[in-house]
Parts: C-alpha cells; structure tokens; sequence
C-alpha cells in the first residue's frame, strides 16, 4: 500500500512538472536599444518596467537581453538587462559613445534577440552635421539586420522638445524615418516603423529631454501594440 501511495505521489509531482512546463509560454527576447531614453532617466526602469508587465499581463514569457543592468526596478524582477547608455549617439568613431561601433561585441556577448527596440538620435542633434544622423540611422538598421538577420526591428522617430534642437528633428530626422524602413522591407529585412513622436506629447517631457513616469508610459504603451501586431497574442 506505502508503495502504491508514493508511486501516485511521483506521477502526480510528475504531471505537475508537465502541466507547468506546457503552461509556460516560450521566451521572447527583445533588446531595448538606444541612450538615456532607453536607459530610463530619470524614472527607475524607464519604459522597460511598465513593458515588461503589460507583456507579462499578456501571457507573454519576456527576457530582456543587453549587456549592461543599469537604473533597475524591483519590479522588473531578474529582467534588468539592456542595451540603454546615457548620452550616446547613433554612430560616433571619434569617441567611445556610438552605438554602430558596439554593436558587434554586444551581440557576441547576449543570446539573440527576437526583437530590438531602436530609439536613438537625440544627442545626435547637438552635432552641427545633424544633417547626416538619418544615414547613420540607416547603417545602424543595416547593421542589426546583418547580425540578427531573424530579428524584427522597430525604429522609431525621436520625441518632442522646445526648440531649437526640436527644428532639427522635424526637418532633418522624422521624416525619413518612415522611408528608411520602407526601404529595408523593400531589401527583405524585418524592420518595422513606430512614430514615437506621435505618441508623447511636451507635457510628456519632464525636462524637455527625457521623459517623465507618464511619458515613460505612453512609450511602453507604443513599443506593446507594436510588439504584438507583430509577433502576435499570446493570451
């Protein structure tokens, strides 16, 4: 009888285990890419945290992948990584704080993507050959593209703020951001347009450069419909 009973105790803890296992939905890991936005200042977690439980609430398994921790939240539990760096530009040579020149060895150090979260160029727009940041733009998406070729990529347009550096923005970057990935999906590769500008309004803004808790919001909010209407539900 003893070993009868332990016999029904290791089938039932062995379809527990099962049932568990089939319940968890497949990871899907998204590298947040791009400068203090992204990192999340001056809110801890930035987008990353409100994302992460939307996803969650969704059903979905989310692994944030990057190579750097940094302004973390509790909330986020073990999903602290990402590839947010504070005062970087979309492409730099000259120093050490472009994102074109790193992409390589961050991707040798993390699994890959399923997707990448592209929102970059808003130090770009103290550069007086701003002119030329939607091309660097472009390289870095190629350059994704060439090195997680199964990756979706969601590039967005830069946020609002007062002028001047605002008159950069809507004349020489937004603009172009639509085309640009109109014509890597034209080349095959998986790239996806978001208008964050549309998104956020100046209110949105806490210093008129990164968001506030609202705005940080409102762009979780865009990166989660994007997401899905690509990868589909997993509710």
């Amino acid at each position: 009888m003893m070993k009868r009973h332990l016999l029904l105790e290791s089938i039932s803890a062995i379809v527990l285990l099962a049932t568990s296992v089939i319940a968890q939905p497949p990871p899907i890991r998204i590298m947040p890419l791009g400068d203090s936005i992204t990192y999340g200042s001056p809110v801890a977690g930035g987008y990353r945290l409100p994302l992460y439980i939307t996803l969650t609430n969704a059903n979905y398994n989310v692994d944030y992948v990057g190579s750097t921790t940094g302004n973390s939240d509790p909330g986020l539990g073990a999903e602290v990584n990402h590839e947010g760096h504070g005062g970087w530009r979309i492409s730099n040579p000259t120093a050490a704080n472009g994102l074109y020149e790193y992409l390589y060895s961050w991707f040798e150090q993390i699994e890959d993507p399923h997707v990448v979260l592209v929102h970059i160029g808003t130090n770009d727009t103290n550069d007086p050959n701003f002119q030329n940041a939607i091309n660097e733009l472009d390289a870095l998406v190629t350059r994704i593209a060439a090195c997680q070729p199964s990756a979706e990529i969601i590039v967005t347009t830069l946020m609002k703020r007062l002028a001047p550096n605002y008159t950069n923005i809507t004349n020489y970057f937004n603009p172009y951001v639509y085309p640009l990935v109109t014509n890597h999906v034209a080349q095959g590769h998986k790239v996806h347009f978001l208008d964050m500008h549309a998104k956020l309004e100046l209110a949105d803004m806490g210093d008129n450069l990164h968001p506030n808790a609202v705005g940080h919001q409102k762009m979780a909010a865009a990166w989660f419909h994007a997401i899905t209407n690509i990868i589909g539900t997993n509710a």
